[in-house]
């Protein structure tokens, strides 16, 4: 479910506070799934612009050694 978009203007000193409010308001509005779907999406999108798929076949894998005491 796409996440439905409203032009607010936020002014005073305190501006960036109510946006981040309003934006938390939204998201602990909507379901679990619908935010893991619009997470997956913004993902997603995100590696689009960089010129790779949805898949990921350009993607490195990248191997790591963790030690634990």
């Amino acid at each position: 479910m796409p996440m439905h978009t409203t032009a607010r203007k936020f002014t005073g000193p305190d501006a960036f506070q109510q946006m981040k409010d309003e934006e938390h308001l939204y998201w602990a509005s909507v379901s679990a799934p619908e935010s893991f779907a619009a997470g997956h999406q913004m993902s997603v999108e995100g590696y689009r612009a960089y010129g790779y798929t949805a898949d990921g076949r350009e993607l490195k894998t990248v191997a790591l050694r963790v030690e634990r005491p």
